[in-house]
């Protein structure tokens, strides 16, 4: 081989040796992410992580392990990282592919409000180009993008960018990663914004609605919802984040514990709201005083880690008395059905609706089920159903109390032997009549009707017998009375009949049938003839009969 030859290849050999050591490679062993990329869901899966086991590590040493000992990058197994309540810090780390000579806008949300903390690092090569702060543990205005999420935005230049994302909570561990366009990133952003809005004003209509309702009827049952709605609304704002954004931006340490305090208040107050509504001190007083226990056990040991200030296991304590919870709501929905509470159905149906978004929601934040928009919201459209439903129990009470008091109202008016208006039932409806016919000077009348020698059945035949008699009249009275006319027992023996837009004359006219008819009736008892006649005193309007009470005086006279 000529010399000149060999030297130009060795030349060759060197400027290539010294351009790849110049480059930082591009580790085969780091997930890769296309600039292009535009997704409307999480992409955590397109991450590897490492886990914080062994105390803080710092940008260097993340590098370092991965360069040196890529083996210890884990990968997620499904769209999002879960991690579970109260586990160490972990680093995501990807590297984004830009192939354009021009910069591309690129925003990555980890959507999830209730993370302590996120800090986003990215590197080119060996230089650190940016670093971006946000979490819980960070007063509003000081995050990036000044978010309820970790949301940071970049513009990528041509190349590769290494994005290293270290992600902390004393919550559950669990991190959706978006990577998108802003366009994207704000429409995603409205969707949350009409979705909450729907379900904020749906739950607040109906907590005022009930608080109103407690107001003017007194009744504990609707105070007890409008706790577990506002309790329901307090825990979704703590957790979504959107709590600390519009009412306690600056409020660091009342965002870390509000969570798991209005997860008990939530809680609690539903307890309390089911056993009042579902009257469980009544059908089961034993199961009511072991909630009451429960509760208190339960606030206690709460208080204790308050003091201790041991966040993480004050939630672990939370997140162990939701499922207790549900069951029990379930329990005593069924347990009330069963003993016969009609409104009980109703609060069942409610019962299963949140029960059922809860576990899709929890089975799509564990990874049992797909990771989606809806799955995720599941809990919140759950509860939105289950106060509905709950609303609909507490207006089925109103209308059976409605109705109650209207038969009681009935009942309060009419005879229960004949089935006519008692006094208290007739007096008002002929005093009616008589304002009226004092106002178009008209004609209104009044007739007393007695039975004769009545307490002789009484004593020959019985008081049954006698019951018998006045039931009997009492229907031949109703048979001949005109359409318009008031019949009413007055006492005893006596009846009442308004005669409205009648004369004397025409008066003693419906009267006398009343006598022909009631002197007509026989009535066989013990192989004898019982009949029965009346005595009729019969009042018109007169002017100095200064009222109704009046007019019923002379016609008993």
């Amino acid at each position: 081989m000529p010399p000149d030859t060999l030297g130009c290849r060795c030349l060759f050999c060197f400027l290539l040796l010294a351009l790849m050591l110049a480059v930082r490679p591009v580790w085969a062993d780091v997930p890769r992410i296309d600039v292009s990329a535009d997704s409307r869901t999480s992409v955590t899966h397109r991450f590897a992580y490492l886990i914080e086991s062994e105390g803080p590590l710092t940008v260097g040493q993340v590098v370092k392990q991965v360069d040196q000992r890529p083996e210890k990058l884990l990968r997620p197994d499904r769209s999002i990282l879960v991690q579970g309540i109260g586990s160490p810090p972990v680093w995501l780390v990807a590297d984004v592919e830009q192939p354009y000579p021009d910069p591309v806008l690129r925003r990555i949300v980890l959507g999830i409000g209730w993370l302590d903390r996120v800090d986003m690092y990215l590197l080119r090569g060996d230089s650190l180009i940016a670093v971006a702060t946000a979490g819980d543990r960070l007063p509003v205005q000081q995050r990036s993008g000044q978010n309820r999420f970790g949301q940071f935005d970049h513009w990528y230049e041509a190349g590769v960018t290494r994005v290293l994302l270290r992600v902390e909570t004393a919550d559950p561990m669990v991190v959706p990663v978006s990577f998108s366009s802003v366009e994207t990133s704000h429409a995603q952003g409205l969707r949350d914004a009409v979705f909450y809005s729907f379900i904020y004003g749906v739950v607040t209509a109906l907590l005022l609605y009930n608080f109103l309702l407690f107001v003017g009827i007194r009744q504990r049952r609707y105070l007890f919802y409008t706790l577990y709605m506002g309790a329901f609304l307090a825990m979704n704002l703590s957790y979504t984040g959107l709590g600390m954004v519009v009412f306690w931006p600056g409020a660091v340490l009342w965002q870390q514990w509000a969570p798991p305090l209005f997860m008990f208040c939530f809680m609690f107050s539903g307890l309390a709201f089911a056993t009042n509504f579902l009257r469980i001190a009544r059908f089961r007083p034993g199961l009511y005083r072991a909630i009451r226990t429960l509760c208190l056990a339960y606030l206690i040991v709460f208080l204790v880690m308050l003091v201790a200030n041991q966040q993480s296991a004050a939630l672990l304590l939370a997140f162990s008395l939701v499922p207790l919870f549900s069951v029990l709501m379930l329990y005593m929905g069924v347990s009330s059905w069963r003993a016969g509470n009609r409104a009980a159905r109703y609060f069942l149906l409610g019962t299963l609706a949140s029960t059922v978004g809860a576990s899709v929601t929890g089975f799509s934040v564990w990874g049992v089920l797909p990771f989606t928009w809806v799955g995720f919201r599941a809990v919140d459209i759950g509860m939105a159903i289950d106060a509905v439903l709950l609303v609909l129990a507490l207006a089925d009470l109103v209308r059976q109390y409605q109705e109650a008091r209207q038969k009681a109202e009935h009942q309060a008016q009419v005879d229960p032997l004949t089935g006519l208006n008692n006094r208290r039932g007739f007096l008002p409806i002929a005093r009616s009549f008589w304002s009226l016919a004092e106002r178009q000077e008209g004609d209104i009348c009044i007739a007393i009707l007695d039975l004769d020698h009545f307490k002789e059945i009484n004593d020959q035949y019985g008081h049954n017998t006698g019951d018998a008699v006045l039931r009997r009249i009492a229907a031949i009275l109703n048979e001949s009375k005109r359409n318009g006319d008031i019949l009413g027992r007055w006492g005893g023996e006596e009846f009442i009949v308004a005669l409205p837009d009648t004369t004397l004359d025409e008066a003693h006219r419906v009267t006398e049938r009343f006598r022909r008819r009631v002197e007509t009736w026989v009535m066989r008892e013990r192989g004898a003839e019982i009949r029965v006649t009346v005595s009729i005193g019969v009042a018109s309007r007169l002017t100095w009969h200064q009222s109704l009470n009046d007019l019923i005086v002379v016609a008993d006279r």
